[in-house]
């Protein structure tokens, strides 16, 4: 029987509210506003969900630009925690690339000029490659986490609260229109209840609206304090965003110091194109200093490939004898192979000592 009670309770309870929320559309029951700064504090709940998750997304996609490789990590992932099968290790394209050279070394031999530079720049691509894993995997702790942590718990007990604050002042509205209808029952002349009814009516309706104005106020309360708390995480966030930029700063420092130390070993610095590219657009093959140094040529081998970056340059062959003579520079000569000629960066030639 006390079953029954309840659930006829509840019904009614969810009748009610429908009925309030139905007039409230239309137009015809009264609405409880909350006060301006507990609207505030919603709209900052509400940007911060939509901002938060616009971040989560661009940040995943950062890390993991492969939306295939994101949906397989996650179905993995998923599989770890319920102990089905243990998450995938990826490899980076870095590290595949780095992979892919050191087999092409192998198969060119290490005595080959070609061999021996695909055997370093391999080695190089395959540390950057750790680079990049530890980056992601830093980046996932310190800052892909927390927002969705933010996003998985913060976020969804303030939407659980405001739902029922919501209910709550479906409730109280319901309790208030209850009691204006009980007191215009009173003054009406021709009502067909009696005076005694009547009053039971208000004071139930008063009783049931003082009910209902302290389950609001306390559910109120409640929520205020939980979108409140979304400045901490603000707060909170912002250190996790600093830790995310400290890991990108170390990550591209390291791989810059790596790509240093490739072009010290293949004879090459970073300086040294970038000035010449400059002089390079004063550089005619029938200037006065070209021809004027005709005077000194010699005879040198090409120790690597070299691919020319522009019509004043000259491309080289390993193992190529090519003839030389000295430039305006200290990084370049002058060379001339079967009647072509152009500039060649000295790191890439030996002279030959007659």
């Amino acid at each position: 029987m006390e079953d029954l009670k309840k659930l006829a309770g509840g019904a009614s309870a969810l009748f009610n509210r429908a009925v309030q929320y139905t007039g409230e559309k239309l137009g015809t029951a009264e609405h409880t506003d909350l006060d301006a700064h507990f609207e505030q504090l919603l709209q900052r709940a509400d940007k911060t969900k939509a901002q938060t998750e616009v971040l989560l997304k661009c940040t995943e996609t950062l890390l993991h630009p492969d939306p295939t490789a994101r949906a397989e990590d996650y179905l993995y992932d998923k599989l770890e925690r319920t102990g089905l099968e243990k998450k995938r290790q990826r490899l980076s394209n870095l590290t595949q690339l780095g992979g892919t050279m050191l087999e092409a070394s192998a198969a060119y031999g290490p005595g080959s000029s070609y061999g021996n530079v695909l055997l370093k720049v391999g080695q190089t691509e395959q540390k950057l490659g750790d680079c990049e894993k530890t980056f992601v995997s830093t980046a996932t702790t310190e800052y892909l986490q927390p927002l969705k942590a933010f996003l998985d718990t913060d976020m969804k007990n303030i939407t659980k609260e405001r739902r029922a604050l919501e209910v709550k002042r479906l409730d109280l509205d319901a309790a208030k229109s209850k009691l204006k209808r009980a007191k215009s029952e009173k003054g009406k002349s021709d009502s067909k209840m009696k005076p005694t009814q009547i009053e039971e009516m208000i004071v139930k309706a008063e009783s049931e609206l003082r009910h209902a104005q302290s389950e609001f106020d306390r559910q109120a309360e409640t929520t205020k304090l939980l979108l409140e708390g979304v400045n901490k995480s603000h707060e909170y966030h912002t250190r996790c965003l600093n830790s995310f930029v400290e890991a990108q700063a170390n990550y591209y420092a390291s791989c810059h110091q790596y790509m240093q130390d490739l072009q010290r070993q293949l004879g090459s610095t970073p300086t040294t194109t970038s000035s010449l590219r400059s002089h390079d657009l004063h550089y005619s093959p029938t200037s006065p200093i070209n021809q004027s140094a005709n005077d000194s040529k010699g005879k040198a081998k090409v120790l690597y490939d070299y691919f020319a970056t522009d019509d004043t340059e000259l491309s080289l062959i390993a193992d190529e004898i090519i003839t030389v003579w000295t430039s305006d520079s200290s990084d370049w000569m002058m060379a001339e192979r079967a009647g072509q000629k152009g500039r060649v960066p000295m790191s890439y030639i030996e002279i030959i000592r007659i």
